[in-house]
């Protein structure tokens, strides 16, 4: 544990908070006994983050009167401030901003492009490293010509996470009201008043592919399909279709099955480098998963991405900080899968990031005020 661990030895076991700084210096310490990440060996400090940032997500949270949070809900819609010594986000920001646009490079490399993926160059799947693919011309024409990020930043940015916290917030107004908003894995628009509308990208797993929509010949779900995806209106759809070796078959009959019904969406395949290359800086800073989610990867572009950042669902607890019991989503309680995503460790990255000011996660109910989808 770092300087002043013994603080929080009485804590309760039930307290997240209590058990952040733990798990931010344990993950680091896992890294270090491996000393093996996806891209080759690395070597780790015992702790990614200063102690005064340990010392100070523990005294936030004793002094909080919910057990579960370090804030009286529900009188405030977020985490707690920024520490004193973590006041300044120009002090964290840029250098976390040019260590991403260094080792990842999302606005050129996010998505699979003529340009990254030029005719005779061979994709490397990132969940299967000795697994290739050849690009040939029937793939090259398929793949935009340059990247759609490439622009400059957005002003405004929102990640929509799917947990069960969003549910009865209010927030959608204010998400619809963000320059730019992302969701993850096609999930339900039935709650425009919790999570708005406004959808610039989806992503979509190939897993939901295969589980909700039967994408195995994709004979029978082909509508259903094409309706889920038309809710959205005519956003950029993501898909990691080559992370693993017969995915890209999926995601290809994905994205003929949109334009066979005339969908407005545009879809887009997640660039395998990418993906490795932020899964080896994150380990290389103390962070190792099994495999980062959805939701890390688009956070960790969008930091490239925007100027301003608000992650709203991101709360991976079966209970809300005033103690009520949560849903897994805001649209069903389905059990999330085991082993694959350490969702409570990357939460905990989050909250580091708002402490630094380099992100704002925002929890619990929003303002209302007037939806706007420009």
């Amino acid at each position: 544990p770092p300087a002043g661990g013994r603080s929080y030895r009485n804590a309760s076991s039930n307290d997240p908070v209590a058990l952040l700084v733990p798990t931010l210096c344990w993950e680091a310490q896992v890294c270090e006994e491996r000393g093996v990440g996806a891209l080759g060996q690395y070597r780790y400090s015992p702790c990614p983050l200063p102690d005064s940032l340990s010392l100070c997500l523990f005294s936030i949270g004793a002094e909080a009167k919910s057990p579960l949070l370090s804030h009286p809900p529900p009188s405030l819609s977020y985490p707690p401030p920024p520490c004193p010594e973590l006041l300044c986000p120009a002090l964290f920001v840029p250098p976390l901003r040019r260590q991403l646009a260094h080792c990842c490079n999302a606005s050129a490399k996010l998505v699979l492009t003529q340009e990254n993926a030029p005719l005779g160059s061979r994709i490397v799947y990132d969940g299967q490293r000795a697994e290739r693919l050849l690009v040939q011309e029937d793939l090259l024409e398929i793949l935009p010509k340059g990247s759609p990020f490439q622009g400059p930043p957005y002003e405004r940015c929102a990640v929509v996470g799917n947990g069960g916290i969003l549910r009865n917030s209010s927030c959608g107004p204010e998400i619809d009201r963000t320059q730019f908003v992302i969701r993850l894995n096609l999930p339900s628009l039935g709650f425009v008043d919790d999570v708005g509308s406004k959808s610039s990208v989806v992503t979509l797993n190939p897993s939901i592919l295969f589980s909700r929509y039967g994408f195995w010949g994709l004979t029978h779900h082909r509508r259903p399909f094409v309706e889920a995806v038309g809710a959205y209106g005519a956003p950029l759809l993501l898909i990691p279709g080559f992370s693993f070796a017969g995915h890209n078959e999926v995601a290809l009959q994905a994205l003929y099955t949109l334009e066979d019904f005339g969908s407005p969406a545009r879809t887009l395949f997640m660039n395998p480098e990418y993906l490795a290359a932020l899964d080896g800086h994150w380990r290389r800073h103390g962070f190792c998963a099994q495999r980062l989610s959805s939701g890390f990867m688009l956070v960790s572009a969008a930091l490239e991405l925007c100027q301003h950042l608000t992650l709203y669902g991101f709360w991976p607890f079966p209970w809300a900080p005033d103690g009520q019991p949560l849903s897994h989503h805001y649209y069903d309680n389905q059990a999330p899968t085991s082993g694959i995503h350490t969702m409570p460790a990357e939460f905990t990255r989050y909250l580091a990031m708002h402490l630094q000011g380099v992100v704002r996660l925002h929890l619990g109910r929003c303002e209302s005020g007037p939806s706007s989808r420009s």
